[in-house]
């Protein structure tokens, strides 16, 4: 029976969407859901197709259980929830939830237009512009490695009135805590967390990621499998631990849809089963989600650079006052999964489990859709698989799967996307090789000073490379590029 990986199904999904084959992403996520309930993403995927389709009460069921339980800072989820929410009329909810996504996204033009037409319609008039608000400045501290500043900003924001409660901001302080190597306090917010949220991804790897550093090897390794139903590839803890992760990417494939027999589900295979080795584990990343930090703390004086460049940004911009969060209805269909954080991952059974959550729900009756809508697939989510890749890249990908921290194929691949003229999965590959040894990172910096040069008005680009200065060390050369992006973002606010 011909098999896919999970990743390469999900990708599949994405572009079925993107063909208008809402339906087709629709069962695929549903055949994925059978033997994995609890894949963050494949809901993430499934959200999307019910978004499109016009199945408005399930994509926000989907999505709102997202938020509350398994990743409080997914940009789709919050973005998705906007649109509904202003669809339904509910302008107040529509506002928080969307600048919940500015905050992940803030150089995403969409989610700005977004804001500025909610922002009309809840005052009368339209700002002429978006700034930063402390939430999105905070996690641009973190993303530049100015930890100190993140959690002196995270800190303040959770004791204003109306935010004791926000799960997103606890999160990104746990992240910020953990890099800063505070260790206790990050464990004391996470385990905070997971008394609210158990299904909390981040908040499940950073805990076992602790219990390894302090020595719990058994209580660490309980923690970090735990995660593995949410992430059975352990791409995100791939992304927030870099190279020193205690969990490897796995390579997961289950049978194809339309080749699968009608009277039962084949188990899926799962090669080199991950293990958690008690080894030192150090604050080093790679970014597959938007917020993930790239950089150990950088020297004071580098530190008070960027500083000074976010402040005036932040003093400049006229402060945009921020709604309270919505109250959300209770939730009806089935949780993403029972609560636990220590229950290692069982195996799955040959038939499959029933789906959990993904029931079928009439849309909701509306007396219209927007006429713009935000496509919840920008910025952070990877782009779909091309239709026809090229042979190199099918190359590539393959050694890639049989080896993720090859960084020379890695690079390779890169600027195989990039020559072909396919900048975004060249810039997600480039983004990668952030954790790569000294002479790796310097051609990637290298190169993306090229994509810069040819593509002045790609901020991502722009972005990527402040990232990648940073972590080569190239402290003045971030500042000046970080600083170029928040103004070029400020002038795109104005005009």
């Amino acid at each position: 029976m011909a098999r896919i990986t999970l990743h390469e199904y999900l990708d599949e999904a994405r572009q079925r969407i993107e063909e208008g084959g809402y339906e087709d992403a629709i069962s695929i996520c549903r055949h994925i859901l059978k033997r994995y309930p609890r894949q963050v993403k494949t809901y993430q995927v499934l959200g999307e197709a019910c978004l499109e389709k016009g199945d408005f009460a399930e994509a926000a069921d989907i999505f709102q259980r997202l938020v509350q339980e398994a990743d409080p800072e997914n940009f789709v989820a919050h973005a998705g929830l906007g649109i509904l929410r202003e669809e339904q009329g509910r302008v107040s909810e529509a506002i928080w939830h969307m600048e919940r996504a500015f905050e992940v996204a803030p150089n995403n033009d969409q989610v700005r237009d977004a804001l500025r037409r909610l922002y009309g319609k809840r005052d009368g008039e339209e700002p002429t512009r978006i700034k930063h608000n402390k939430a999105a400045l905070a996690r641009l501290y973190l993303r530049g490695g100015q930890y100190r500043q993140a959690i002196d900003k995270l800190r303040d924001l959770l004791d204003e009135e109306g935010n004791h409660e926000r799960v997103d901001l606890q999160v990104a302080l746990t992240e910020a805590l953990w890099r800063d190597e505070r260790r206790e306090q990050a464990a004391e917010v996470a385990r905070g967390i997971l008394e609210k949220a158990p299904n909390c991804l981040k908040a499940i790897l950073i805990l076992g990621m602790i219990h390894i550093e302090k020595g719990l090897d058994e209580q660490g390794q309980d923690t970090l499998l735990a995660a593995r139903s949410l992430d059975p590839e352990n791409r995100v803890a791939e992304s927030l631990f870099g190279e020193r992760s205690p969990l490897d990417r796995q390579t997961v494939r289950v049978p194809q849809l339309q080749e699968e027999p009608a009277e039962s589900a084949e188990a899926e295979e799962v090669e080199e089963p991950a293990t958690v080795p008690a080894a030192e584990a150090a604050p080093a990343a790679e970014e597959e989600l938007e917020t993930q930090a790239v950089t150990e703390a950088a020297p004071p004086s580098a530190e008070d650079m960027l500083e000074e460049v976010l402040e005036e940004e932040e003093a400049a911009a006229p402060t945009v006052e921020e709604p309270e969060p919505p109250p959300e209805p209770a939730l009806t269909a089935a949780p993403l999964a029972e609560p636990a954080t220590t229950v290692t991952q069982s195996e799955p059974e040959a038939t499959a489990p029933e789906e959990e959550g993904v029931a079928e729900a009439e849309p909701l009756q509306l007396a219209g859709a927007a006429e713009e809508r935000i496509a919840p697939t920008v910025a952070a989510t990877p782009p779909a698989v091309l239709p026809t890749p090229s042979p190199d890249i099918d190359h590539f990908k393959q050694l890639l799967e049989q080896d993720p921290k090859d960084d020379e194929i890695r690079l390779a691949l890169a600027r195989t996307y990039r020559d072909l003229e396919q900048i975004q999965p060249a810039l997600e590959q480039y983004s990668i090789l952030k954790r790569s040894r000294t002479d790796l990172l310097a051609q990637a910096v290298e190169d993306m000073e090229r994509v810069v040069a040819s593509r002045p008005d790609n901020l991502q680009a722009h972005e990527l490379l402040a990232d990648l200065y940073v972590k080569n060390g190239q402290l003045q050369q971030a500042v000046e590029r970080y600083r170029w992006v928040l103004h070029r973002i400020e002038e795109k606010t104005t005009s």
